[in-house]
């Protein structure tokens, strides 16, 4: 197959794989929402004293709550829409490309999203660690120095805009180098047969 026609093939599949990749994200998202909130919770106990937080998966929203706030105070949100969309766009590249049901590019789509669900916790995990540190008026100021609140800031930031939608394309590239580097004509690509190139030389006489 040539460079172009991979392309092209590649292009003309992408919308139909875009379709397919929302409708697997929606039928998920039941389980994603509460295994992303799962893990960040684990992740934030791990790493505080005494472990007081606790976070809900409640309509497609994370629930933030402490166990040392009083009862009558305001539970802050977190959408987890926008936390875990990006699964779409993995979805669709992965689904886009040649053979995509192929026992070899199931283990890498269910490796690779096993990646980005871990970016989408860690992001969940930023999101709370600065809800504390900016979000809590004097409280925050007691608990977290300057530096803390720009750490978390900055971590928060990365994987909200670029993080949020460049892991996908990393990840979705990291899994399929080979093919990849093909499409931008780096290296010959792969007969779609799986058979052997054919040799471009004359064979030598005897």
């Amino acid at each position: 197959m040539s460079h172009s026609s991979a392309v092209t093939s590649l292009l003309r599949r992408l919308p139909a794989a875009l379709i397919v990749g929302m409708l697997i994200w929606l039928g998920c998202r039941p389980i994603l929402d509460p295994a992303i909130t799962g893990l960040a919770e684990i992740l934030i106990r791990g790493f505080e004293y005494p472990r007081v937080t606790q976070i809900i998966a409640a309509d497609h929203h994370a629930e933030v709550r402490r166990s040392d706030f009083r009862s009558d105070s305001k539970i802050p949100t977190i959408p987890l829409t926008e936390n875990n969309f990006n699964t779409i766009v993995l979805l669709a590249l992965f689904l886009a490309l040649p053979r995509p049901f192929s026992k070899s590019q199931l283990e890498k789509l269910l490796m690779g999203w096993c990646v980005l669900y871990f970016t989408q916790t860690l992001n969940l995990v930023f999101h709370v660690k600065c809800l504390y540190a900016l979000g809590l008026g004097e409280w925050s100021q007691q608990q977290y120095s300057d530096f803390a609140r720009n750490f978390y800031g900055y971590l928060r930031y990365f994987t909200d805009l670029p993080g949020r939608f460049s892991f996908p394309f990393l990840i979705w590239m990291g899994f399929n180098w080979e093919q990849i580097l093909g499409l931008i004509q780096l290296q010959p690509l792969p007969a779609s047969d799986g058979a052997e190139p054919r040799s471009s030389g004359k064979k030598k006489k005897k």
